[in-house]
């Protein structure tokens, strides 16, 4: 039978398929992360009809603002999408055939500090119990991984510990819902936040319980969400899924094929592949628990 050779070393294999997430420490050179909060904070003060199209700004009242489909407003967060640290690890737990198909800036000032959800992704349809969600899967098997719905959080501002990105570790193997009083505060013990410098990822599988805890600090969370999905079936109907063709003309032809559904190996995993030989990294570009 073919076994698809994975970037992943055996012993990030063993953490994900533990956790459910992985931490990639430093994916953005700092001379790109000052050019994206430059953009990102021009896109922020400028009036809102000066927005350039397809992009989105909207807010989350009171402290929490949104800015959507980015990669097609400046070829840095195409950059992003294709970074080669990130693809490596996206691709070694989606069979070499990951889409991406959500992206978004979030800014966040202090919030309330009331209680959050813990909550799982899927595609909106409801399967019913016994069920697996193919939108939503995890299986492991000959020696790999196979997520079929991953997000990538990256931060751009530092994040301390009991501020950011949480999840339950291991829960995206539970057979059994949490507990109806079960919430982000309740069971610190349970629910992880993870501390992360700017340019960190952590890559998640969505069926992770998680959700980022609300922000403490004088300054600023400012972040990137992006969301990856299996390239070959998988199409998210209805949510404005990507490629955005009436837009294509402000990507690449190389990110408009990492957007689109194919059964081909794409250009940024070839890519990829050809940087990271099989499971021989640096010690600069492993990923940390």
């Amino acid at each position: 039978m073919d076994v698809v050779d994975s970037m992943l070393t055996e012993e990030e294999k063993w953490r994900f398929d533990l956790q459910g997430f992985m931490v990639l420490r430093q994916v953005i050179p700092s001379d790109a992360l000052k050019q994206m909060l430059a953009v990102l904070e021009h896109w922020l003060a400028i009036d809102e009809t000066q927005i350039p199209a397809p992009l989105v700004r909207h807010r989350q009242e009171p402290y929490k603002t949104h800015i959507d489909h980015i990669q097609y407003g400046h070829k840095l967060f195409q950059d992003l999408a294709a970074n080669e640290h990130i693809i490596r690890a996206v691709a070694g737990l989606q069979m070499n055939a990951p889409r991406l198909f959500h992206c978004n800036f979030t800014h966040m000032t202090r919030g309330t500090g009331e209680d959050f959800d813990l909550h799982r992704d899927d595609s909106g349809f409801k399967f019913p119990s016994g069920f697996r969600n193919p939108h939503n899967d995890y299986q492991t098997a000959h020696g790999q991984i196979y997520c079929s719905h991953l997000v990538t959080w990256i931060a751009l501002s530092p994040v301390p510990a009991g501020t950011g990105f949480t999840v339950v570790p291991g829960s995206h193997k539970s057979a059994f819902a949490a507990p109806d009083n079960f919430s982000g505060h309740s069971d610190p013990a349970l629910a992880e936040s993870i501390p992360l410098d700017p340019g960190d990822c952590v890559i998640c599988a969505t069926s992770v319980l998680h959700n980022a805890k609300p922000w403490t600090e004088d300054y600023p969370r400012l972040n990137i969400f992006q969301r990856y999905q299996l390239s070959a079936y998988f199409n998210e109907t209805g949510k404005e899924g990507y490629p955005l063709e009436e837009h294509r003309d402000r990507i690449s032809a190389e990110q408009y094929e990492l957007e689109s559904l194919s059964k081909e190996t794409k250009a940024v995993v070839r890519r990829a592949q050809k940087r990271f030989s099989h499971q021989q990294l640096d010690d600069g570009e492993r990923s940390t628990p």
